[in-house]
């Protein structure tokens, strides 16, 4: 069922009040022969925009192939790397070239970095999703796809601007978390609640510390409230509780241990879960994965 017009502008509303998203631009050009690109490494949230041809990101656990129209956006930093969609070439490469003219081998790129100017960065790597992915043939995306499409106009004028690129990006990235905060409510209530430098100061609170134990009565005496007024307050916000949102930051610092390395038992009381079991269910419905599936894929990975 698709959202009331009056109640989506009114969580737009309060989405881009939550948010101060900036975009600054590393590359702008294309790539030809054999090559390889990343913006990994500088602890920084980055963005890579497909305009022409076709690539693949190879994540480690993962390999994905991106073509004319997509964009991946990494909202922490992740180790990945962009090359060419099939085999290497024999041609090798001689660095980013121009847009134009358009080479037959060539992958036309726009990538570069964001942040959200309210500080809000750590908080939200650790809590949302690795990544966005925007197709070009997903009909979900089709606000995010009109903005796209003011990019590509621009890149191909000559003239292009990067500071023109620059803000339609954060136009671009805003379109994507909206979709997210629209399928995940949860992702929702953080954008908000992340804006209130109270709240923000909890919810970092308990990413450093997930093993407490975190009652309603902790929590609102965090915050000088009564469990009432701290219940409604953060309801009211967020549109989830306290203790949904309490365990979606358990499992998300759960996944970053086991990622690391940490054995189950141990990742599991460094979040607050004495029963493996108990936590093992807990994450299968949070992550969508046993917690031993993701050791595994991250033992292959490395």
């Amino acid at each position: 069922m698709s959202q009331p017009a009056h109640d989506r502008s009114a969580a737009d509303a309060l989405l881009l009040s939550s948010l101060d998203v900036r975009s600054s631009l590393y590359h702008l050009g294309q790539y030809c022969g054999a090559w390889n690109a990343s913006t990994s490494g500088r602890a920084r949230a980055s963005f890579h925009l497909i305009l022409h041809g076709d690539c693949r990101v190879d994540l480690g656990t993962e390999s994905l192939a991106l073509a004319a129209g997509d964009g991946i956006f990494f909202l922490r930093d992740l180790p990945h790397t962009l090359m060419p969609a099939g085999a290497p070439p024999a041609a090798p490469s001689r660095g980013m070239q121009p847009l134009e003219p358009r080479q037959p081998d060539g992958t036309g790129l726009a990538c570069g970095f964001f942040e959200f100017r309210s500080g809000l960065d750590g908080l939200l790597a650790d809590a949302l999703p690795d990544y966005l992915l925007l197709r070009a043939s997903d009909a979900r995306y089709a606000a995010a796809r009109g903005v796209f499409q003011l990019i590509l106009d621009e890149t191909a004028d000559p003239a292009a601007s990067p500071l023109v690129v620059e803000r339609l990006t954060d136009l671009l990235i805003f379109f994507m978390l909206r979709h997210l905060a629209a399928r995940d409510p949860q992702a929702h209530g953080l954008l908000v609640l992340a804006r209130d430098p109270a709240m923000a100061g909890l919810l970092q609170a308990i990413l450093a510390e997930p093993a407490l134990p975190w009652s309603l009565q902790d929590m609102a005496d965090r915050l000088h409230m009564s469990k009432a007024t701290f219940h409604r307050r953060f309801t009211l916000h967020s549109g989830t509780t306290p203790a949904q949102l309490l365990q979606a930051l358990r499992m998300r610092a759960a996944r970053r241990l086991l990622e690391q390395g940490a054995g189950i038992q141990e990742a599991a009381e460094r979040v607050g879960y004495q029963s493996q079991a108990a936590f093992s269910r807990a994450f299968q419905r949070a992550e969508g994965m046993a917690p031993s599936a993701c050791r595994k894929r991250q033992a292959g990975a490395v």
